[in-house]
């Protein structure tokens, strides 16, 4: 479970923070490499320390975008900000709430992929196709992780199960709008893994929540729940659908040359 926490973390880092905040990608190698060293190292103020970067460059991106009056960059950028200091967390072993590890580790993972790089993604399916739906898709995206964690920190189904519903719906949602990306052109295929990824990886997510009060319901165990509902959205869903959007940009703007 810890190995594929860490990578998909250094990933989060080094390639969906750059492209959810449409940021220079060298800040963000750098802050990717201090990470990976500070999940090397023991747990402590230097563990603690080699976060910073992420810390500062979540700062950066969100005091830009509302110097610019950019809401929804903004609220990406706050999500992206909150994994980081959820990992600091981790790192320096806070109990946050009463929450104790794998949690909080796991809250930086969720921060980073269903926060701000799942709302990124929605964002860019909106300013693509302006419609209701997808504004529908990027209010969902956006509320679904506050009430996630509310859930967490007072100990209520409605919050985590509510919130993994809410979840799955603004996901589901923009697989969905997703799919004319998927039929045809150069990136079909990474389209096709981000839009099928979460079908099954959302529903074991909700089924897992709904497990902690409700104990009847069938559920894999955390560590099962990593490399599969885990890493379905975190590499299949996220990243596919963030590296679809860079090579498109990359080839249409090679075009235009």
């Amino acid at each position: 479970m810890i190995p594929v926490m860490n990578l998909a973390l250094v990933v989060g880092v080094g390639a969906v923070m750059p492209l959810a905040l449409r940021g220079s990608p060298a800040p963000w190698a750098v802050a990717a490499l201090a990470t990976a060293i500070s999940l090397l190292l023991p747990a402590g103020p230097l563990a603690g320390l080699f976060v910073a970067p992420w810390v500062l460059l979540t700062i950066v991106a969100g005091v830009r975008a509302l110097s610019q009056r950019e809401v929804w960059p903004a609220l990406i950028a706050g999500f992206a900000g909150t994994a980081s200091l959820a990992l600091v967390a981790s790192r320096l072993e806070f109990t946050l709430f009463g929450i104790s590890e794998p949690i909080v580790k796991l809250t930086a993972l969720h921060f980073t992929y269903a926060g701000a790089g799942t709302l990124a993604l929605a964002v860019r399916l909106h300013e693509a196709r302006p419609e209701r739906w997808s504004s529908v898709a990027r209010v969902l995206v956006l509320l679904a992780p506050p009430v996630v964690a509310s859930g967490f920190v007072a100990r209520t189904a409605l919050g985590q199960v509510g919130g993994a519903t809410l979840m799955t719906a603004g996901v589901w949602l923009v697989a969905l709008l997703q799919v004319p990306d998927a039929r045809t052109g150069p990136m079909r295929w990474l389209w096709r893994v981000s839009c099928l990824s979460p079908l099954v990886a959302m529903v074991l997510g909700v089924s897992w929540a709904a497990n902690q009060y409700w104990p009847q319901v069938p559920a894999l165990s955390v560590p099962d729940m990593v490399p599969t509902h885990g890493a379905l959205n975190a590499f299949g869903f996220v990243l596919c659908g963030h590296l679809a959007c860079w090579l498109e940009w990359r080839a249409s703007r090679n075009d235009a040359r």
